[in-house]
């Protein structure tokens, strides 16, 4: 009955963008093209395209010299933003294939035919309408602390005045809630707002509080309504100030978050990071706004406001289509979609333009980057990329899944290990093959330990990291054991580890053979007294060593120290200027361990 019950619950979620987007609201693409006069030559050439992972040069040296198209063609093939109704274009780009072209996504490179001939078609980006479920708000809120309504101020009547607005970002969760928060952060000072001070009066409050909430933990909906009110309050008191929920609560919960607080003037999925300026045009004019049906993901229009001056986030896919049983993600982060490599290398490079030294590629399931596209990609041509970005220091990547972690993603970090940051975060969850198949891991314990040796074989001093999950319905003590005995065999570097805990709309929570909070916790401080002793032991094999560490800042703690971390990320602490050093590479002798950070002395006076 359990397998039939999953097997229900595999069926019934969507893997493709295609299954779950509304295309009529998709209204242009931004393209790039080559036309060719012979339909044999364009599949030559698309092959050439394809080969040079996604045609980011290839398509413009080709559209230079073959094309036929002479708008486009020294411009690199690009056509710009194309609509079905731009007719100008009928005599580049016919209207039929404009029209064919709406159907498409980010990534997606083709052959199309028309009268003119044979076209080879990228697609660059999209735009969508933004069609929120609206609410119109009355002109009055009451006000129970005296007892009557109130006018509301709206947003509306503040934006373009001289009025200096602010704005705060709670951040909950993962690295790529911390990424979200970033764009959105970018999107909120293009608009003219500027981040709250965080040692402002407590009589001073920001004008629009934006909460980026996490869905993964248990009680994490009752966090966000405990934080919203004092916020709700400030509303109800006809204060002006616009409140958007953001992230995976948001998209769990929808509208029933409105019911619950009907002071808050949005409610947006992880999808819509990048589009809150359009919601909050939308809340000026005095709506209540519910962005969470499936979108395309479109490249962002505003720099993210990065938190790090030296390290940055790069959103590489979004989504994942994985079915674990105990996850919420898949239902509040949406099917993957992979973002081009031409848009990931461009951020990049903008990156270290600006003087960044060192970028993370994320992806809830970063190895199914590519998949998705026509044609298909494999996550180790974008790391193989990445590396060649002229003047990046490194490149750091997560979240790998078992299922898929292969040798040539291995084999490429071992090719470049001045740039590929030999740290591989590698969730185990169970060390039991019965519950990693009833978790729907798609993995054995004898599989991951092959994983775990194919690295160390060609990388013998990388980093191996990893989640585990504890208590999960049914788990026995000795299928319990059986992850301990996994950790023995490969001492993680870092194991970050939870309680079960049942989540929404997730199969494992309708399970009967819940475990009760005493055997979890039991299991929980056993758990982490072994992570951590592994992690003193991992730390220990550094002693003695010199490590090139890239310099984050000044260590808050300690006056005339810095902090960095290595290739392998093991945090390093060491005396230092952190004006003359952040943001360099220097070399440092460890010279004693603790569990999780390093403490160590310079070495000569060479940075980079």
């Amino acid at each position: 009955a359990q397998e039939e019950g999953n097997a229900a619950v595999r069926k019934q979620y969507p893997t493709l963008a295609s299954e779950v987007v509304d295309y009529s609201t998709v209204k242009s693409v931004r393209l790039r093209h080559i036309l060719i006069a012979t339909p044999q030559l364009a599949d030559e050439l698309l092959i050439k395209c394809r080969a040079a992972a996604d045609g980011r040069d290839a398509m413009a040296e080709l559209a230079n010299a073959v094309s036929l198209c002479e708008m486009s063609r020294d411009h690199g093939g690009e056509l710009g933003w194309v609509s079905p109704e731009d007719y100008h274009l009928d005599d580049k780009f016919p209207e039929e294939l404009r029209k064919a072209a709406l159907m498409k996504k980010p990534g997606d490179l083709y052959l199309e035919t028309s009268r003119l001939g044979t076209h080879i078609v990228h697609v660059d980006d999209v735009f969508q309408t933004l069609t929120p479920t609206l609410r119109r708000r009355a002109p009055k809120i009451h006000n129970p602390d005296v007892g009557y309504a109130q006018p509301r101020t709206p947003l509306g009547e503040l934006l373009g005045t001289d009025q200096d607005l602010t704005y705060s970002m709670e951040t909950m969760g993962c690295q790529m809630n911390a990424a979200d928060s970033e764009r959105m952060a970018g999107t909120l000072e293009e608009m003219g707002l500027v981040r709250h001070p965080d040692d402002a009066d407590k009589k001073d409050f920001p004008n629009v509080v934006v909460i980026n909430t996490c869905s993964i933990r248990d009680h994490a909906e009752q966090k966000v309504y405990s934080y919203l009110g004092p916020h709700a309050l400030r509303k109800r008191k006809g204060e002006p100030v616009s409140i958007v929920v953001a992230g995976c609560v948001a998209q769990q919960e929808g509208e029933q978050l409105l019911r619950r607080v009907p002071e808050i003037d949005a409610v947006i999925g992880p999808q819509y990071a990048n589009r809150l300026g359009e919601v909050l045009l939308q809340v000026a004019d005095g709506d209540q706004v519910v962005a969470t049906d499936a979108t395309l993901i479109s490249e962002d229009v505003a720099r993210p406001r990065r938190q790090s001056e030296v390290c940055g986030w790069v959103n590489v896919i979004y989504g994942c289509n994985e079915r674990c049983t105990y996850c919420v993600v898949p239902t509040t982060r949406g099917v993957e979609q992979s973002r081009p490599l031409r848009s990931i290398l461009t951020e990049v490079e903008d990156l270290v333009a600006q003087g960044y030294r060192e970028v993370t590629l994320l992806g809830q399931n970063i190895d199914a980057w590519g998949r998705d596209m026509v044609p298909k990609r494999r996550f180790h041509e974008l790391l193989e990329a990445a590396a060649k970005v002229p003047g990046i220091g490194r490149v750091r990547f997560l979240t790998s899944h078992p299922r898929y972690m292969s040798e040539r993603v291995v084999s490429t970090v071992a090719a470049h290990p001045d740039v590929l940051a030999p740290c591989f975060h590698i969730p185990v969850q169970s060390g039991d093959d019965k519950v990693l198949r009833e978790m729907q891991r798609g993995y054995t314990f004898d599989s991951f330990l092959k994983i775990a040796k194919r690295i160390h074989r060609l990388l013998p001093e990388a980093a191996i990291t990893a989640d585990a999950i504890v208590g999960f319905p049914g788990e026995t003590e000795e299928e319990f054991e059986r992850t301990l005995e996994l950790m023995e065999e490969v001492k993680f570097e870092v194991m970050n580890t939870a309680a079960y805990s049942p989540r929404p709309n997730t199969p494992a929570a309708l399970r009967e053979d819940q475990l009760d909070e005493e055997t979890k916790q039991r299991r929980l401080a056993k758990i982490n007294e072994l992570a951590s002793r592994h992690a003193l032991e991992r730390s220990q094999g550094y002693i003695g060593r010199t490590e090139a560490v890239l310099v984050e800042g000044a260590n808050p703690r300690r006056e005339g120290q810095v902090f960095g971390r290595t290739g392998s990320n093991r945090l390093v602490f060491f005396d230092g200027d952190a004006d003359e050093l952040q943001g360099r590479f220097v070399n440092v002798h460890v010279d004693e361990a603790k569990a999780y950070h390093l403490i160590g002395t310079r070495v000569g006076t060479e940075e980079w």
